[in-house]
């Protein structure tokens, strides 16, 4: 089945009360969708059918207006707007107005695990680890995957990443099956704005790694309990001359394995940070081989660990 975009189809306009939860220390969040905050312009956000999705609202805003698709809002309270997404898997953009600012929210309603198990005779999946590593939730299996066809892989996720960044690297036709946290991308374009404020360009922050299914993830020999397979990891490296290769991101006139720890001590910033430490997650510095150069892993995982 090919997913696609659904255009405005009707608008509402929603006066809300100040909502207390954001801080001075977070003067750009004009709202955000469970837990995503609407800082970078355009909002990536996943769920399955139906699922219930949380708007907060900042108090220096008087007015949201949502130039919504044909979703379902059910409930509105002093401080959040509850909202159901679709039933139909696809993607839906959805436009928000905050005061005079205008944002783009791309809601992807995700196709549920078991169906796509079932279902699919040329994808995939394998199967995940049945017990979560060390009854930690954020090891749980996951609920559904993003469909991705050859029409809407090109659809941005975020300023600088779209959808076909994070396909599984296992041979198979379309339609393919993805899983994209909304914290990471927004842990990475959080990442490529430290890092364009420290005086480097950033054109192209690919992503040589992205989600693997549980299949591909083991057929190249790595643990069972990888982050990649639960869509919140990418290995990235600098590449605005697009040669495949780290840049030389420190610039001290060599590509080493330098110009990944550069990135990674940035990364450690963002983790380190108090108030984005629900972004906290691996980082780990890869030196280069026969088949790649140096690179960086970036993870939401929840705890902060380092190799």
């Amino acid at each position: 089945m090919h997913m696609h975009i659904k255009y405005t189809l009707f608008i509402l306009v929603i006066l809300l009360f100040a909502f207390k939860g954001f801080t001075a220390e977070q003067p750009k969040t004009s709202f955000s969708v469970n837990g995503i905050p609407s800082d970078f312009g355009l909002l990536f956000i996943s769920s399955l059918p139906n699922d219930t999705l949380t708007i907060l609202k900042s108090d220096f805003i008087t007015q949201l207006t949502f130039y919504s698709s044909d979703s379902t809002v059910f409930s509105l309270k002093e401080n959040m707007l509850k909202w159901v997404s679709p039933q139909t898997p696809g993607i839906y953009e959805i436009i928000v107005k905050a005061d005079l600012q205008t944002y783009v929210l791309k809601l992807f309603v995700m196709k549920p695990l078991d169906e796509i198990k079932k279902n699919s005779t040329h994808f995939i999946v394998g199967d995940y680890p049945s017990k979560s590593y060390k009854n930690m939730r954020q090891y749980a299996i996951p609920d559904g995957m993003i469909e991705v066809t050859e029409t809407n892989q090109e659809t941005y996720l975020s300023e600088h990443f779209q959808l076909k960044d994070f396909l599984t690297k296992q041979q198979s036709g379309f339609p393919k099956y993805v899983i994209i946290s909304p914290k990471l991308i927004y842990k990475l374009e959080l990442l490529i704005q430290k890092m364009e404020s420290n005086g480097i360009s950033v054109e192209n922050l690919h992503v040589m790694s992205g989600y693997r299914t549980p299949y591909y993830n083991g057929s190249i020999g790595n643990g069972r309990n990888s982050r990649h397979i639960y869509g919140d990891a990418a290995d990235v490296f600098l590449d605005n001359d697009n040669n495949q290769l780290m840049d030389d991101v420190n610039k001290d006139g060599k590509l080493t394995i330098e110009d990944a720890r550069f990135i990674g001590a940035l990364a450690d910033e963002i983790d380190t940070d108090p108030k984005d430490s629900w972004l906290k997650g691996g980082i780990g510095v890869y030196n280069g081989n026969g088949s790649h150069g140096v690179f960086v892993h970036i993870d939401t995982r929840g705890n902060i660990i380092r190799w």
